[in-house]
């Protein structure tokens, strides 16, 4: 990490990590990076922490344990661990008060709801906002009861007076098949940019095609390395029990892009944009969820002119949420004849709300939109169709990205995605929300969103897309003896995206 982005916080829960050999450990460790290792309440096994104490370079905190305050402070950002929520409200003499971190972590916060009078309430929130009220700075609270994608804002009142709890869940992500590790970046505003990995894809099994089963037999038979594995020979490897031709085949071709961090091409069909003469055009939009009512922010990248635009609507409302999309098929109208646009899993979400926000909200441009502007998706090409084979533990643009090198720094670093989605949707719904009373919502958080952070958030999103669209224009097409039908790929559902 880039000195000043804020502290990575890797979240864990001890059964999702539990089969983890003594090497997918370490590359477990080497690939997250983190400042600090925080073992959630729920399941824990003092062996495994004990595991990790031993393999990592830094501070290891469990849930478990008596109940005190322990501090931590990592890459300029202070943490607070609270055994209970008790501690929080008034830490006897001898114990650090928490008030004093910019992060408070304490597993003993958590939503319950009443089913009869079907309102919500949050455990530990008294202990929380004293605390909070004692604070000069303003203090985000993370929990290990909640998954990692809970960001809510929660309202207490202390001697009289208003105090919000902005609530942050670290626990790994529950998804069909391994649970995903929570990795957060957090910064001294209470900023946190919440990424996830598969807990199943280090070591031998972030190959495509290898489990346990067959990890374990490429050990046995010699290849305990995903080096090893690349340099082997598919022959040598269709030796190994339960290993055949096609399986093979997809295993040498994972193995040499994550070991080289390179996209290995499985055709040699042509890269979009194909047209001849077309104007590539990389493009990201931002939204207020996976079902948007909103467009609030669109970035464009011209590698030709080596320009990047954004169109950008910092007044948000559901009266006009086509504001930014009319901006911006306006300019690409005056500025392309016949543009190339091309976009990360566009078919399935950037290129369908475009279509249906350029049809309601600049319906003077549909025909142009429809007839004139070509769309192209590179994850669909690479992923969907097998074209390529690509170097990240998923195939999320994010992590393709950083395996090839491109690293976010600064605010870009603090921020992501669907917290920014949750972000606009309270501004929104503004203070008429249901959930303010019941639930604490605060739509007075939403309208401290820092736009121009949002805004680079964005253009590296636009920037990483056009860095993996030119590692895979000048990955070297397959020849005939690397062709093959069929293979795996790691990620293909919308939600990873």
């Amino acid at each position: 990490m880039t000195a000043g982005d804020g502290a990575d916080l890797l979240a864990l829960r001890c059964d999702a990590v539990a089969e983890l050999t003594s090497a997918a450990l370490a590359d477990l460790l080497e690939y997250v990076d983190p400042d600090l290792v925080y073992v959630i309440r729920e399941a824990a096994d003092v062996r495994i922490v004990s595991r990790f104490r031993r393999a990592f370079d830094g501070p290891v905190v469990a849930a478990t344990g008596p109940a005190d305050v322990r501090l931590e402070t990592v890459a300029g950002v202070s943490f607070a661990f609270a055994g209970s929520a008790t501690l929080l409200a008034d830490p006897p003499d001898d114990v650090v008060d928490p008030s004093t971190a910019d992060f408070v972590v304490c597993d003993d916060i958590a939503p319950t709801t009443d089913p009869v009078a079907l309102e919500a309430t949050l455990a530990g929130r008294d202990g929380a906002a004293r605390c909070q009220s004692r604070g000069t700075e303003p203090t985000t609270v993370l929990t290990g009861a909640l998954e990692a994608s809970y960001d809510h804002v929660w309202t207490a009142t202390v001697d009289g007076e208003p105090v919000r709890l902005p609530v942050r869940g670290v626990a790994p992500l529950r998804r069909s098949g391994a649970a995903e590790l929570a990795c957060l970046t957090c910064n001294r505003t209470g900023s946190v940019a919440v990424s996830s990995v598969p807990a199943d894809r280090f070591g031998l099994q972030a190959l495509s095609g290898v489990g346990p089963t067959t990890a374990e037999r490429l050990r046995a038979n010699g290849y305990d390395t995903r080096a090893a594995v690349a340099d082997a020979a598919a022959a040598d490897l269709r030796s190994v029990e339960g290993v055949g031709n096609s399986t093979a085949r997809a295993i040498a071709r994972s193995a040499r892009a994550l070991a080289a961090s390179r996209v290995v091409r499985r055709t040699d069909e042509p890269v979009p944009p194909a047209a001849e003469g077309a104007t590539p055009l990389f493009v990201d939009i931002e939204t207020d969820g996976l079902q948007p009512t909103i467009i609030w922010l669109i970035g464009v990248y011209d590698p030709e002119r080596d320009a990047y635009v954004d169109f950008v609507d910092t007044e948000p409302s559901r009266d006009d949420p086509g504001a930014a999309t009319r901006e911006f098929v306006s300019w690409l109208a005056a500025e392309y004849d016949a543009p190339s646009l091309i976009a990360w899993n566009g078919h399935a979400f950037d290129y369908e709300h475009l279509e249906r926000f350029v049809a309601r909200y600049a319906p003077a441009y549909r025909e142009y939109w429809a007839e004139s502007v070509y769309r192209y998706d590179l994850y669909d090409w690479a992923v969907r169709r097998d074209n390529a084979v690509l170097p990240g533990r998923t195939n999320r643009l994010e992590d393709v990205a950083e395996a090839l090198g491109c690293e976010r720094s600064g605010p870009a670093a603090a921020l992501d995605g669907k917290s920014l989605a949750k972000r606009i949707r309270r501004l929104l719904e503004g203070p008429s929300n249901a959930a303010d009373s019941s639930a604490g919502g605060d739509s007075a958080h939403a309208s401290t969103i820092d736009w121009e952070a949002a805004r680079r958030y964005c253009k590296a999103d636009v920037h990483e897309l056009a860095a993996v669209a030119d590692a895979i224009t000048a990955a070297e097409p397959a020849t005939d003896r690397d062709r093959t039908i069929g293979g795996e790929t790691t990620q293909t559902g919308l939600t990873d995206f």
